[in-house]
């Protein structure tokens, strides 16, 4: 669906728009093998500015963010705020303005009757786009990191391109390297485009199947995949953006007390109904500078209980219970597992599904298939292990969770007590990972929307 798509799309642009690509592709060369080192080092450079876009927008809009709080600032006035400040910027350099991919072309020299700008001019304007796509993230203006990428990418390729012509070519070259013959400033521009493009958007495939669709020549796939590759693996090291974690730091300071634990019931109550829960559904997600991430959850439970989070439903068998009805009871109950218990609710055990198919695989290995409806619970005991880890209700959540993963089970009873090493206690109910998901996704949410709405009672 997706060639499909792609194929339906460049026909209908074609009939539209014609043939004629964005931006006008300038003359270039690639002349000798030995540049390759050159455009490895262009690479290296398009890494660095795309990890310097990032953060200088992470920083921004954190700087954005604690001015609206301390001068109250409305949300509807920051766009026309942002607006002004990126206009000043443009009164002196017109060319970090959107104007489709003319001002790409101008970057590039490939435009009839334009001069080209010089080095120095190609990196202050390096700079004050990457300032202006700051601000306008920052202050909630329209706009992307498509063309600020292709348009800082140009002028880093060609400050670049020209660096490199200086240095290492004509009667006034600094060093003067018989076996090297410098190209063009707009073969490093084009190289530059796609290796700050895949630096920022994370898209090194894409770069380079668009730089060689726009020249139609397999001569630059060569030092274009070197720095592409070398671009994206130096800007893939910054894993999350300092915007995301400004945010979720501002997050953590915000976080509300958690509630008292409750008192836990002490009579147990047999599972009549299991109301179904979407572990899986994202309940809260924050976007940041660049790409969309979780939120940070490792501290929620520290201080929430098993008690707050446990099932107090649960499936409860003795020893003498046949094994068919207690499978019965999980079928009609849909849990993975039954809880083993006297007749004061002291518990002695836990079985899961698997320790049932375990039981069947031992039974066919020793071809001693008892009868049916003599096959008890207290058998399945004796061939398999029986779990009996177990917590109490006023242990930390994180404490059950540590307590799973090192003995690699889903679920672990919740007692009330235990009288002795021999006595596991008084079953009150259970705690599983699908318990932790819920609370952990819940209390993120709820954090997340008391901290929009305290924001929200400041502006006002």
């Amino acid at each position: 669906m997706v060639i499909l798509s792609a194929v339906i799309a460049s026909v209908i642009s074609e009939i539209g728009l014609g043939s004629d690509p964005a931006f006008t592709v300038p003359e270039y060369d690639f002349r000798s093998p030995t540049e390759l080192p050159l455009y490895l080092l262009l690479g290296v450079f398009c890494g660095v500015v795309s990890i310097t876009l990032s953060r200088c927008t992470a920083l921004t809009m954190d700087v954005v963010e604690r001015l609206q709080k301390t001068t109250g600032l409305p949300m509807a006035v920051s766009p026309a705020l942002g607006g002004l400040i990126v206009g000043l910027l443009a009164l002196v350099y017109p060319e970090v303005l959107y104007w489709g991919f003319e001002n790409v072309d101008i970057l590039l020299e490939s435009r009839p009757f334009t001069s080209g700008l010089s080095a120095p001019v190609l990196v202050q304007l390096i700079g004050v786009k990457i300032l202006a796509t700051s601000l306008c993230r920052a202050f909630g203006l329209v706009g992307g990191y498509y063309a600020p990428s292709l348009f800082i990418g140009a002028a880093t390729g060609m400050a670049y391109g020209k660096f490199m012509r200086f240095t290492f070519t004509g009667s006034e070259a600094l060093f003067h390297v018989p076996f090297l013959d410098v190209a063009s400033p707009q073969a490093y521009g084009l190289v530059g485009m796609a290796a700050t493009l895949a630096g920022v958007c994370k898209v090194p495939l894409t770069s380079v199947l668009l730089l060689f669709e726009l020249t139609q020549d397999y001569r630059i796939v060569l030092p274009l995949l070197g720095a592409v590759g070398l671009s994206s693996w130096i800007a893939s090291s910054q894993r999350f953006s300092t915007s995301s974690k400004g945010k979720l730091d501002s997050l953590e300071e915000k976080t509300s007390t958690i509630e008292e634990a409750k008192n836990v019931p002490t009579q147990t109550q047999q599972l009549t109904s299991v109301d179904s829960v979407d572990a899986t559904a994202e309940l809260c997600k924050l976007e940041s500078s660049l790409c969309v991430y979780d939120v940070r959850d490792d501290n929620v439970l520290e201080n929430l209980t098993v008690a707050e989070t446990m099932k107090t439903r649960y499936i409860s068998v003795s020893l003498k219970t046949p094994v068919v009805e207690a499978l019965n009871l999980m079928l009609v109950e849909k849990q993975p597992f039954v809880m083993i218990t006297e007749r004061n609710k002291s518990l002695l055990g836990l079985l899961t599904v698997k320790d049932f198919q375990d039981f069947c695989k031992n039974v066919k290995s020793t071809r001693m298939q008892p009868e049916v409806d003599e096959c008890l619970v207290s058998n399945v005991c004796g061939a398999v292990r029986c779990k009996i880890w177990s917590v109490t209700p006023q242990m930390p959540l994180t404490a059950a969770e540590k307590i799973m993963d090192s003995h690699g089970v889903d679920q672990v009873p919740v007692v009330s007590e235990h009288v002795n090493h021999q006595d596991g206690g008084i079953l009150i109910g259970f705690v599983d990972r699908e318990c932790i998901t819920i609370a952990r996704r819940a209390l993120s949410a709820k954090e997340f929307f008391s901290f929009t709405s305290e924001i929200r009672r400041e502006e006002r």
